[in-house]
């Protein structure tokens, strides 16, 4: 005889488990609160964006006239006249305005010519020159002004470029170590077939040093004394803009990374790419071992068939590669990422909407995604706070983002729409100890971290999503607390009447089920008796009532499960069960009855189906399915059992296990679909209606769902979803 647990056990179990949901609920609204504190809603600082200027082309920060405060020079096309450009020199930290009209300037100047980056090129009288360079198709010349535009020397080059020739990047460095420096400039061109270079004129004796020419576009490079000989040597960047162009052994079918000496010898060349790729670079010594490495961020611009991105650590000094990291996306430009200990990172955006930061091993630490392609725009400080850096990114084609150190969004920015995702620039710049920066998009703006006023920061702190989940945590636990009350005083009042009933009640069930079974016996012996009577016609009467007691019997004891069922559910009893081996068992007591008749077709996963399940109410649940699937096809036809093990979208873990419990029997039409679930429901003349409910509990039991999809005349799919689950 089974064992009839009370109800007060029962109860026990029921208020454990509360406590156990009740726990669980407080732990997820715990891990919510600290992932969604916001240093920000709290904080009296915030990020303003200053409208200055258009939409300006070169732009360079220095500090001209040695005050302590950064300074910024930059060109700008006029408008309305497209062929007017302006010169413009000013300090945007003057609260009186942005231009400081006595040392600086704001002129016009040439639509050919090219501002370069502010430098004394004059060491006999430390004053920052503005060197701006005209190029033409017989000479090129270099106007050096002061800070207040007059110009303080023409130096006149003796060098003619094509048509299609124009300046790229542009530095002033000492290569040889003579105390002189040198105009180190990339020398770019588009369409017309026209060789790229690098070439490092001596500004001194006005004439070009010499030129390395290149057929892939040297957009980067950089300066450094990889050697460590007191010689400098250039590291380039050459992308792949697909024009044709192959000369001194390079072509722009193909992206490279290649060191050249101070006299423009070549030391070393990789090639790292296919048309229409980039990389972005910077030198550094990531390990600190006094060895330069070129850390090295690879996109691809082209959609067919396109190159996954890669970082890589290659050896200046030899070109060899030290680490490499790749993914099926395309990178933006790589940022370095200092930390208080010492130590520096690396951040970088890509087409996926990814921000990552690596270690110095390539080893991913942090990453979040954003809703568009994510290219970081530069690393720096902000306000008076020296030891904290922020990230800041471009999102599409209109947001702005501001991240900390741990990749949390800080702000948000909605700017006005620009084309080239890749247009938009980032420059920091400081006046003595406090940082701001400048945000080149669709205008020019100064960005600077402010004090909130009290209004705005009360406001952020009603928005903030951490006070609505201490509302939720609060409110969640004062109404189980009141709850659970509420439960226990109305189970204190009720106990004499509602537990004793249910007892007797659970009692009744299991005195007609021993009793079932004793008639079921006499009804079994009185059937055999009746069949060796020799009166055949008082036997047929006979076996007919022994039949029809037995039916009754059947149909009384069925009942009598279910109420028991009903009563009291059994808790799951959880062992690893594996799903394919279960399935199989449960439709091998079919076949031999409906062989020949029913077409049982078995498309089980080959990978592992073991899941944590409690075997028997499980298997019960399969019987309900398929014996209703069989009733579906009186006439034969195919019953398929389906398993599919489901994965994240990651495919790096298991979401759960999907069966699949398919007829093709005569369909349930679409108005009983919603009702098929209910208890008492059925379409059959004597059924409960109760096993597909009964199915139901036990699958959301689980955890699980079920679902039934059905068109009259084709069929009938059950689907099942258990998670993932393993003891």
């Amino acid at each position: 005889m089974e064992e009839r647990k009370p109800v007060k056990s029962n109860l026990a179990r029921k208020k454990l488990s509360a406590l156990t949901g009740w726990l669980i609920i407080n732990a997820i609204l715990i891990f919510l609160l600290i992932k969604t504190f916001s240093p920000a809603s709290f904080s009296l600082s915030t990020f303003e964006f200053i409208p200055l200027l258009g939409r300006c082309q070169n732009i360079f920060i220095s500090d001209l006239d040695h005050d302590g405060t950064e300074d910024v020079a930059l060109t700008q096309v006029g408008q309305p006249l497209p062929y007017e450009k302006n010169l413009r020199i000013f300090s945007p930290f003057l609260p009186t305005g942005y231009y400081k009209y006595r040392y600086f300037l704001d002129t016009s100047i040439e639509v050919n010519d090219f501002l370069l980056p502010p430098a004394d090129l004059d060491d006999d009288d430390e004053e920052m020159e503005i060197p701006i360079i005209r190029f033409s198709e017989k000479k090129t010349t270099l106007n050096i002004h002061n800070p207040i535009g007059q110009i303080k020397k023409v130096i006149n080059f003796e060098e003619s470029f094509g048509h299609d020739q124009f300046p790229g990047m542009v530095c002033f460095e000492d290569l040889d170590n003579d105390g002189q420096k040198e105009l180190v400039m990339a020398i770019l061109s588009r369409f017309s077939g026209l060789p790229r270079a690098i070439t490092v004129w001596d500004i001194a004796r006005g004439r070009l040093r010499w030129k390395y020419l290149m057929g892939c576009m040297p957009d980067l490079f950089e300066v450094a004394d990889i050697n460590q000989d007191g010689m400098k040597e250039i590291v380039v960047m050459g992308r792949a803009p697909h024009n044709g162009v192959s000369v001194n052994g390079t072509d722009d079918d193909h992206s490279y990374i290649f060191s050249l000496d101070n006299k423009g010898n070549l030391l070393w060349r990789l090639v790292l790419g296919g048309y229409y790729t980039r990389w972005w670079i910077k030198c550094f010594d990531m390990d600190q071992d006094g060895q330069l490495e070129i850390i090295g961020s690879k996109g691809c611009d082209r959609e067919t068939d396109p190159e996954p991105g890669e970082i890589r650590l290659i050896e200046a000094r030899t070109g060899g590669t030290e680490n490499l990291f790749t993914e099926s996306v395309s990178y933006s430009e790589i940022f370095l990422l200092p930390r208080e200990n010492g130590e520096t990172h690396l951040v970088v955006g890509d087409s996926s909407g990814q921000v990552t930061i690596f270690d110095r091993h390539l080893n991913i630490l942090r990453r979040i995604k954003v809703d568009f392609p994510a290219v970081v725009k530069g690393v720096s400080r902000l306000g008076k706070d020296a030891r904290k850096n922020y990230i800041f990114v471009q999102a599409g084609f209109t947001r702005f983002l501001i991240f900390n150190e741990n990749l949390k969004n800080i702000f948000n920015y909605k700017l006005d729409y620009f084309f080239d995702i890749v247009a938009l620039s980032f420059h920091s710049f400081h006046k003595q100890d406090e940082y701001a920066g400048l945000l080149n998009a669709s205008q020019l703006y100064l960005l600077k971290k402010m004090t909130k006023p009290l209004p705005d920061w009360l406001a952020g702190i009603i928005r903030s999503k951490f006070i609505a989940h201490i509302f939720f945590f609060v409110l969640i636990n004062v109404l189980f607390v009141y709850l659970f009350r509420l439960q226990n005083r109305t189970l204190l009042q009720l106990t004499p009447i509602q537990l004793d009933w249910l007892d007797q009640a659970q009692e009744i069930a299991h005195r007609m089920k021993n009793s079932l079974f004793t008639i079921q016996l006499q009804a079994e012996n009185l059937k055999l008796e009746t069949s060796k009577h020799p009166d055949e016609g008082r036997l047929q009467v006979l076996q007919s009532i022994a039949q029809s007691i037995l039916d009754d019997i059947n149909l009384l004891g069925r009942q009598t499960r279910i109420l028991m069922k009903l009563l009291a559910p059994r808790p799951l009893n959880l062992k690893t069960t594996e799903i394919n081996g279960l399935i199989q068992k449960v439709v091998n007591k079919y076949l031999g009855y409906y062989q020949g008749k029913i077409d049982f077709v078995l498309d089980l996963e080959s990978e592992s189906t073991a899941l944590a399940v409690d075997e028997e109410q499980l298997e019960e649940a399969l019987n309900n399915l398929i014996a209703n699937a069989l009733d579906a096809m009186p006439q034969g036809g195919r019953l398929t059992l389906r398993t599919t093990v489901l994965h994240s979208s990651s495919l790096q873990e298991i979401k759960g296990i999907e069966i699949e419990v398919e007829d093709s029997g005569q369909g349930i039409p679409d108005e009983l679909l919603s009702e098929i679930f209910k208890p008492g429901f059925s379409t059959k003349k004597e059924g409960l209606g109760l096993g597909l409910a009964i199915t139901k509990r036990i699958i959301e039991a689980h955890g699980g769902r079920i679902s039934v999809h059905s068109k009259a005349g084709v069929g009938t799919k059950f689907a099942i979803f258990l998670p993932w689950k393993q003891y």
